[in-house]
Order: C-alpha cells, then structure tokens, then sequence
C-alpha cells in the first residue's frame, strides 16, 4: 500500500528541523573551512636548518593543541548531527505505527463493505 507523502512529511516535526538548521549548517561550514584549509603538507627543504629541540617541542604541542580542537568541534557537530537523526527515527518510527493503524483500519472497513455487499446482494 503506497503511502502519500503529504502524510509522511507532515508528521516530521517541521519546527525543530527549520529551529536547528542554521546550527547544523554553520557547524557544517565551519568543518568545511577547516578541512579545506588542509593542503599538502608543506615540503621540507633538502637543507633544513637546524632548529632546537625545544622549538620541535613547542611546534608539536601546538600542533596538537589545534588537532585537539577540531577533534572537539567534530564530535560537537556530530553530536547535532546525531540527535537529528534520533529525532527523524523517531518521527519515522511514529509513521510506521501510524500507517500500520490505518492498514488495518483499512483493512477492517474493506471487510466490513464486502460483507455488506454481499449480505445485500444475497438478500
């Protein structure tokens, strides 16, 4: 049984969706331009020069230090991101119940006609 989808998407809460998309979007944006910003790595020089132990160090914890934190904003907006799906889950599980109430309403009414058809027509 086809499902109209007038039906299917008027039970999608509209509200929380339209609500959240500037959030989603923008964290979206923000990972873009972080993941854009990643080229190749810059090539070192054949005669590199010598540079301290402590400034490696430095350079390494600061490296980290920003790897750390788009590994934050990542988990933040794949958390959104997350949730949103359990919403929509939710939402098509609700559906389903829903088109399985009517099935069987459908069903019953179906049944209940043909039983009066036939009652009248061998009457």
């Amino acid at each position: 049984m086809a499902v109209p989808w007038s039906a299917l998407f008027s039970a999608i809460p509209w509200t929380d969706v339209i609500a959240k998309a500037p959030e989603v979007a923008q964290g979206a944006k923000k990972l873009w331009q972080k993941v854009g910003k990643r080229g190749a790595p810059p090539a070192t020089p054949a005669t590199a020069p010598a540079v301290s132990p402590e400034a490696l160090i430095a350079a390494v914890d600061t490296r980290l230090a920003e790897i750390d934190a788009r590994q934050q904003e990542s988990a933040a907006l794949l958390a959104e991101l997350a949730s949103q799906n359990a919403d929509l889950v939710r939402a098509t599980e609700e559906l389903r119940r829903r088109v399985r109430t009517l099935g069987i309403g459908l069903g019953l009414a179906v049944a209940f006609s043909l039983g009066a058809l036939a009652f009248a027509v061998l009457r």
